[in-house]
């Protein structure tokens, strides 16, 4: 790693004054210390935010805490009685030594990946680099304006489906974001928040009684990989009656997709045949780029598996 300056903090506060140009935050630094070491990011200052609480809350609203380790995400009986989709993906990241160190807030914020990205500095040479770091080129589409390094947070797609938002800390105050104006279609720019802002908390609105859920991860290991496709669902049912339907795709791009046009299967029965045309429409909505492994043309035709499996499983 190069060298760099190193700060703890114990307060959100104090961590946002312990900020300067080229520092960066690290949490469980699971995603973020295999970059510094691949010299991907060179941090002038790192300040640690892992030591500051976070916890689950559950008033109006659900509030976890940023600093709150994916496992306990995970093993929360909150979580998994309130949406249990998000307790589903939280547990499907990595393995267990991620899960315990890496938080929910840092799978937020995750950095996009790609083949051509992750990895280390002497492989990147040989290449030639690429556009998203040090080069002029994205070796996944073939030109130099767009990288399509893809977003692959698993509890991401989840949260959008949820309508969750995010309670941020920076420079300019505190302010709430929903969750689905944070990313942009833009690998190497892909989150709208400001030099030096942090996320403290992310809120989930309490579903209502009718919610059903889960979330669909296709990965080649059953462990440790990130995802080649994720697939999150919330839906009330009210009996075999669509009620409403929130349906994200994510690992696909830089950003993830909520499915357009499933508005118009509220009020018909969750049957075979409407199965089918959800799953017909996430299938045309998906378009995998080619910067995580497996082809583009499996991971999509799985796109449409993945519905069909997750639109069952809310009947039983």
């Amino acid at each position: 790693m190069n060298d760099f300056a190193y700060a703890r903090a114990r307060t959100w506060d104090e961590a946002l004054s312990l900020y300067e140009p080229g520092a960066v935050y690290v949490a469980g630094g699971t995603d973020l210390l295999p970059n510094v070491k691949h010299r991907l990011v060179k941090p002038a200052r790192v300040v640690a935010i892992g030591g500051i609480p976070g916890g689950i809350d559950l008033a109006t609203e659900l509030v976890i805490g940023a600093t709150t380790p994916l496992q306990q995400v995970a093993d929360s009986p909150v979580v998994r009685a309130l949406v249990p989709p998000l307790a589903q993906a939280a547990q499907l990241v990595a393995g267990p030594q991620i899960r315990a160190m890496g938080t929910l807030g840092g799978n937020v914020l995750l950095d996009t990946r790609c083949l051509y990205y992750n990895q280390t500095e002497g492989w990147r040479t040989a290449l030639g680099y690429c556009l998203k770091a040090e080069g002029t080129w994205c070796h996944v589409v073939g030109g130099p304006k767009t990288c399509v390094a893809a977003q692959s947070s698993d509890t991401v797609p989840v949260l959008l489906a949820l309508g969750a938002r995010l309670r941020l800390l920076g420079p300019s105050g505190r302010r709430e974001l929903p969750i689905r104006d944070l990313y942009r279609f833009n690998g190497m720019d892909h989150l709208a928040i400001e030099k030096g802002e942090l996320l403290t908390e992310i809120v989930v609105p309490r579903p209502p009684v009718a919610f059903r859920g889960s979330y669909q991860k296709l990965r080649t290991r059953d462990s440790i990989d990130f995802p080649q496709l994720g697939l999150a669902i919330a839906a009330e049912l009210h009996g075999d009656t669509i009620g409403a339907l929130e349906m994200v795709v994510g690992a696909a791009n830089p950003q993830p997709k909520p499915v357009r046009g499933l508005e118009a299967l509220v009020g018909q029965p969750l049957s075979p045949a409407s199965i089918e045309a959800i799953a017909d429409l996430v299938y045309k909505q998906t378009r995998p780029q080619g910067s995580v492994h497996g082809s583009e043309a499996w991971r999509r035709q799985m796109a449409r598996v993945m519905a069909r499996r997750g639109l069952e499983a809310l009947g039983r």
